[in-house]
């Protein structure tokens, strides 16, 4: 049963070649990794996204009619924030328990598309399970004197306030891109947006043609695995193909990626 079985797999394999499949390889990425301390980054953070932290917020001891939080749900609020940029959500924190100066350590932060002349709106409400009530709520149009003092501080409406940190973004360091490996050459299969890669114009499923002029058909697939998964600091050359069969010449070097927060579970290190 088993020389059948290998008989089987045997044949498979046959099929799938004479009929020009591909090999199936796995995706590899070029190294990501933190940004060095010690460097000047080229191009700084472009001024379209910043990095949003939540540092926290203080609620009035009474509800807007004037009674205490006990004596109307029977304990302190259950607080939690949400954040929208230009009426899109950005930012939805968990629930804190009981508490007047709730900071939401585990509250999402890192880099966002927030830009001076944006409409910023806060809204705090109390997650009490017996009815969420909404506590307050702030519409703020961010300026650039608000984005480089590097602190916001909003009051809301009803009283009390909330403290957001506005800061450039922050980078990590590579080429930002993934690839695929094929039986004659490679495709670019991901972009990091904010990066070396996409600032050069390469995207999704471009065809590398050739990589320091040699083209890739008639390179291996170690000698590919290694040209695009080490990038020299001079850079690597690429000619690749797009899908509408338009070609690009590009000098890839590592350098500075600024990535929004959306993406960050994509990447092995984070801002």
């Amino acid at each position: 049963m088993l020389s059948a079985l290998s008989t089987r797999c045997a044949a498979l394999v046959l099929a799938l070649a004479l009929t020009g499949c591909p090999a199936l390889f796995p995706e590899l990425s070029t190294p990501i990794t933190e940004a060095p301390k010690d460097v000047e980054l080229s191009p700084p953070p472009p001024p379209d996204r910043h990095y949003l932290e939540i540092k926290g917020a203080k609620i009035p001891e009474k509800t807007r009619d004037g009674r205490t939080w006990d004596s109307v749900f029977g304990s302190l609020p259950d607080p939690l924030l949400k954040i929208f940029v230009n009426d899109a959500e950005i930012i939805v924190t968990n629930s804190e328990a009981n508490t007047l100066e709730p900071v939401w350590a585990d509250a999402p932060r890192g880099n966002f598309a927030i830009a001076a002349g944006d409409k910023l709106e806060v809204q705090l409400w109390d997650a009490n399970a017996l009815a969420s009530t909404a506590i307050g709520k702030r519409d703020q149009t961010l300026t650039a004197d608000m984005i480089d003092s590097g602190q916001v501080e909003l009051e809301l409406s009803g009283g009390g306030r909330v403290t957001l940190a506005i800061g450039p973004a922050r980078a990590v360091w590579g080429a930002g891109f993934w690839f695929e490996l094929r039986n004659a050459g490679a495709r670019i299969s991901r972009v990091v947006d904010g990066s070396p890669a996409s600032r050069a114009g390469l995207v999704d499923g471009d065809k590398v043609l050739q990589i320091d002029g040699k083209p890739t058909d008639g390179m291996s697939v170690n000698e590919i695995r290694s040209a695009l998964a080490a990038i020299p600091s001079a850079g690597r050359a690429l000619d690749v193909q797009h899908s509408d069969g338009s070609t690009l010449q590009v000098t890839i070097k590592e350098g500075p990626i600024y990535p929004l927060y959306k993406d960050y579970r994509k990447l092995p290190v984070v801002p």
